[in-house]
């Protein structure tokens, strides 16, 4: 037997010990028979997933998603039980007339073997995980020619209702608070929603709009694979950005963005940025990015410059079947670039605040 086979079994025992002890205690406290059950079970459940998590597959848990994965494991276990369990134990019992207690007993080990290989194979490996999604999401992807005219429509509607409310109001983040995130889901679509705030010491309103102006190119980050200025007009720039995208699958874009400044006073700016071309790399349209916005605020406070962000990206549905596990790592994955894209400005500001002398034109690629 296997070291991680080993500790599959051990917990296992464990939990079933948990699930009687839990069970007696519920129906001494006068709990019904299938509420104390169910409880019973619950917490088996919850107790193997934690040991599994810190002992028997404990190598491959370093990476967030453990939410993404206990939901594996709750899918896993429901489905192994009424498939395999109930299923076998009716098989042995009324075609091979093997007596119901022992009947019970073989398919409980067969169910638990079956456990074993669904949390081995698909709950704690990630990587096939991931490889099982994506094939999915490509598969469903072969009709997402472009964005549907429904989903366009409600992303302007979407988009107007931002603007309208104010790019310039003072928004409750706190610097150092995670980003905040969620999706609305429309027709023939998502769209979601990204905000948060940081602090650039140092530095005045002023003089970092002059600094992003003069740059012509967003401050230099992770995502972004090579940028380029393509025009300049006063406080409006056209911008060339090569992205990438990391969720279930990497893919990159030929972006442009159209790029406005506004000063309403030396202590306060505000910016839009809009997508006004967005393709992938490779030709193809998987639907996950059509339309990107994003809206800054700068403010000042003190001698410091507080930035508020708010990104605004339309992409298609995640199929229903994956949407369990796809859906964390597409938050995560959107929280993280929101912090790399907050935390590579700040960066900017604070160097821009240090040189000021340094503050230079970029001139136009190719002119």
């Amino acid at each position: 037997m296997s070291p991680r086979l080993r500790a599959f079994a051990v917990v296992g025992a464990i939990g079933f010990v948990v699930q009687l002890a839990v069970l007696a205690a519920l129906q001494h406290a006068g709990a019904a028979l299938p509420v104390a059950t169910a409880l019973a079970v619950e917490a088996a459940v919850l107790h193997n997933f934690v040991w599994h998590e810190r002992w028997t597959w404990r190598d491959r848990t370093r990476v967030a998603g453990w939410r993404s994965r206990l939901l594996r494991f709750h899918s896993s276990n429901a489905l192994v039980s009424l498939v395999v369990n109930v299923g076998l134990t009716s098989a042995f019992a009324g075609l091979m007339h093997v007596p119901p207690l022992l009947a019970n007993a073989m398919a409980v080990a067969v169910a638990s073997l079956a456990n074993f290989l669904a949390a081995d194979r698909w709950v704690f490996a990630r990587g096939p995980a991931i490889a099982v999604l994506a094939s999915l999401l490509t598969a469903s992807a072969a009709s997402a020619a472009g964005p549907p005219p429904e989903a366009l429509v409600a992303w302007t509607r979407h988009v107007q209702e931002v603007e309208s409310s104010g790019t310039g109001r003072q928004t409750d983040c706190h610097p150092g608070d995670e980003p905040v995130g969620g999706s609305t889901k429309v027709a023939g679509g998502t769209i979601f929603r990204w905000s948060s705030c940081t602090i650039a010491k140092g530095v005045t309103v002023p003089l970092l709009i002059d600094a992003l102006i003069a740059s012509g190119t967003p401050p230099p980050q992770e995502d972004v694979l090579e940028s380029r200025l393509l025009a300049r007009d006063g406080d409006r720039l056209r911008v060339y950005l090569k992205v990438i995208r990391r969720t279930i699958m990497t893919v990159s874009y030929h972006t442009e963005h159209d790029m406005v400044f506004r000063r309403t006073s030396d202590r306060l700016a505000t910016s839009r940025s809009s997508a006004t071309s967005i393709a992938q790399t490779d030709g193809g349209d998987h639907g996950f990015l059509w339309r990107l916005n994003s809206y800054w605020v700068y403010r000042q406070v003190g001698a410091d410059v507080r930035i508020e962000l708010v990104s605004l990206s339309l992409s298609r549905d995640v199929p229903l079947v994956v949407r369990p596990v796809a859906g964390p790592l597409i938050r995560r994955v959107a929280r993280e670039s929101m912090e790399r894209t907050l935390d590579a400005i700040r960066q900017f500001g604070e160097n821009a605040g240090r040189h000021p002398r340094a503050v230079r034109v970029r001139p136009v690629d190719g002119h």
